[in-house]
């Protein structure tokens, strides 16, 4: 697949497009190639993109990784194909990209991609959404509570995160992974989010999709304090606890929660069942 096709695919806004376009003719993917296939290899996955922005060097609002890792991901494509894999969930794993996109502009009013050191995960065939989640192959010799192997979930943004739209994304989940790597059938699959911090529950009603997300982990580690819900609770890069906003409940709750002096953890839960 061009990159130019999966720009359109997945809806990738018309000025980053054209961004694209110009960089993408100019730039000698040949001298990153390697690098590019780095990203197929849990482990050097990350080195990857390190090695990739220092040779790219200079790079307004990232567009130059961005170019990169939409080409590894047009590239991908056929590793997909070769297994398999349904179209479906191809172009909706790497709408990342058009997501990603859109929530830098609605916190700072540019499209800068600020999110290059994640996307290695669907570049590198890694990740894959499918329905509302996301499921990330955690390999052998990383690191993590439950000693580096088994599934890890994500929760995107623009998920709906009600119980049912839950349940049928690891039901589809569980058959993708039976189909497309039978090894990973008996995989534990773990979350690692501050959505499991059992604190939350004393600011949400039971009944809440967060509360019932959670009701779903075993939790196998409290984790350390973060920042990271401030993103996605506030989406505000405002830091300043003082000026957070209050739209919501859950805001009201979590900034009241941390004026006090308390914080919220990132938590590792092993799904049951």
């Amino acid at each position: 697949m061009e990159i130019l096709e999966l720009c359109e695919k997945i809806g990738l806004q018309p000025e980053v497009k054209k961004r694209v376009e110009e960089i993408s003719k100019e730039f000698d993917f040949g001298a990153a190639e390697e690098i590019l296939k780095d990203l197929h290899d849990y482990d050097k996955m990350k080195e990857a993109w390190m090695r990739l922005e220092e040779k790219i060097g200079e790079d307004s609002e990232h567009m130059k990784i961005l170019t990169c890792m939409l080409k590894a991901s047009a590239d991908a494509y056929e590793i997909y194909q070769k297994k398999g894999i349904e179209d479906s969930i191809y172009f909706a794993t790497m709408k990342c990209y058009t997501r990603f996109l859109e929530e830098a502009y609605e916190r700072t009013g540019r499209y800068v991609f600020d999110r290059y050191w994640w996307t290695g995960r669907q570049a590198g065939c890694h990740l894959f959404r499918i329905g509302e989640l996301e499921y990330e192959i955690i390999c052998k010799k990383s690191k993590s509570p439950e000693g580096g192997t088994g599934i890890s979930i994500h929760i995107p943004s623009d998920a709906d995160f009600s119980p049912a739209c839950v349940d049928e994304s690891l039901a589809a989940a569980k058959h993708f992974f039976a189909e497309y790597d039978s090894a990973r059938q008996s995989s534990a699959y773990c979350c690692h989010s501050w959505l499991l911090d059992p604190v939350l529950q004393t600011m949400l009603g039971q009944d809440s999709n967060i509360v019932s997300f959670q009701k779903r982990f075993e939790i196998m580690d409290i984790g350390d304090a973060g920042t990271d819900y401030l993103e996605w609770i506030f989406k505000t890069q405002e830091k300043d606890p003082e000026k957070l906003p209050e739209k919501t409940t859950l805001q009201r709750k979590v900034k009241e929660h941390i004026l006090a002096g308390k914080v919220i953890r990132n938590v590792y839960g092993r799904l049951i069942g």
